[in-house]
């Protein structure tokens, strides 16, 4: 008996000594488990456009294919499709397999970016904020039912964020370059970049020729195996036409409210976001802002809330960088709930329509609790309030 009690105590003092590594090993498991429980959902992503362009560089010699794609996706994600094709997995479970992985990383430059922002506790922030990434129902959602892979992009959003206010601007800059090789989106925190350039004034404006120097470099490996430079150039203005048709692409935005000519409304919308854009950087000029980590965090989220509510032919994951960035931002300063819950549900409400055909409400709802909220986020939370 005595042996089996010694055999019990060694057994607590090594799981009490070793509870942050044991907890990274069971969140890993069982996120991962969440995940591998979805792989067999087929969703209209998938359907339409994922696997017919993996079947495209499959039946055609894999990467030597990339010469014929005729798809919409930056290069970057477009070799990594035509590489998974030498693997023997089918096409559903390996593209979900690169956005799985994703998932990961991004829960780890999460990690990196609360480390940088907390001042004691950094294991148990890290382990709450790996926990709360991996379970979001974004994430799991997007990766394992989805196939879609935004914790790529995002990733390195987060890590050209945690460089920013480290003020290693060169690693920052690269970071966002890599993040707009994979999706356009990524340019929605370019705003922050600015103001920071301008109001700290303390790197070169060449730093933002990072961006395009690094997403020419990663696409350099399509470029070797055929890509025309002109599809390489053209793919992303491309993208800007593909939702011209409609002004809301099933996201919960002003225009579930405000309806009209995409015509009209469409170059309006754009004129209006620029101004909102060069109103908060007179703002901040104007009232000679001190900086701190949380200020910054802060306008990164209200940036990325009010373009992608303003902005014409918003899709409804183009807000995935602001929700993540919502969640680090409350699990850091236990502030912007509101914000972060009404992001979460948005979502959850949106992915359910467009995923499931659920129709639980009707968004135009959502888009007017949703200004609502920003409204509040923007006057007493966000960058506006000084006293923050």
């Amino acid at each position: 008996m005595k042996k089996i009690f010694d055999l019990e105590k060694r057994t607590i003092n090594i799981i009490k000594n070793n509870y942050i590594i044991i907890g990274f090993i069971i969140i890993s498991t069982l996120s991962l488990w969440l995940r591998i429980a979805e792989l067999n959902f087929e969703s209209n992503d998938y359907i339409h456009f994922l696997q017919p362009w993996f079947s495209h560089f499959k039946l055609n010699g894999g990467l030597s294919a990339i010469s014929t794609y005729k798809g919409n996706y930056n290069a970057p994600y477009v070799t990594i499709i035509a590489l998974l094709t030498y693997l023997p997995i089918n096409s559903l479970y390996s593209i979900k397999f690169i956005s799985i992985i994703f998932d990961y990383v991004l829960a780890l430059s999460s990690v990196c970016l609360v480390r940088q922002l907390v001042t004691k506790n950094k294991l148990e922030y890290s382990l709450l904020t790996y926990t709360v990434i991996l379970f979001l129902p974004q994430v799991f959602i997007n990766s394992g039912l989805w196939a879609q892979c935004d914790s790529a992009y995002t990733s390195f959003v987060i890590l050209g964020l945690l460089f920013l206010l480290k003020e290693k601007y060169i690693k920052s800059f690269i970071f966002l370059g890599i993040a707009f090789s994979l999706k356009l989106q990524a340019l929605f925190i370019l705003p922050l970049f600015i103001v920071i350039y301008i109001s700290k004034n303390n790197f070169s404006i060449l730093n933002f020729l990072l961006i395009p120097i690094v997403d020419f470099i990663m696409c350099l490996p399509a470029i070797i195996f055929g890509m025309p430079l002109k599809k390489l150039f053209t793919i992303y203005l491309g993208q800007t036409k593909t939702y011209q048709h409609g002004l809301s692409q099933n996201i919960p935005n002003l225009y579930k409210i405000v309806n009209g000519p995409s015509r009209i409304l469409l170059p309006v919308g754009l004129i209006i976001t620029l101004v909102v854009c060069i109103i908060i950087l007179g703002y901040v000029i104007y009232k000679n802002i001190k900086w701190n980590k949380e200020k910054i965090i802060n306008l990164a989220l209200w940036f990325i809330v009010v373009v992608t509510y303003l902005l014409p032919g918003m899709h409804d994951r183009y807000i995935f960088v602001g929700e993540i960035i919502a969640v680090i931002s409350l699990i850091v300063y236990k502030k912007n709930l509101p914000i972060t819950i009404t992001l979460i549900i948005n979502s959850l409400i949106v992915y359910s329509i467009y995923l499931f055909k659920l129709k639980t409400i009707n968004t135009s709802i959502l888009s007017i609790v949703y200004l609502i909220v920003i409204i509040y986020y923007t006057l007493f939370t966000s960058i506006c309030n000084t006293n923050n």
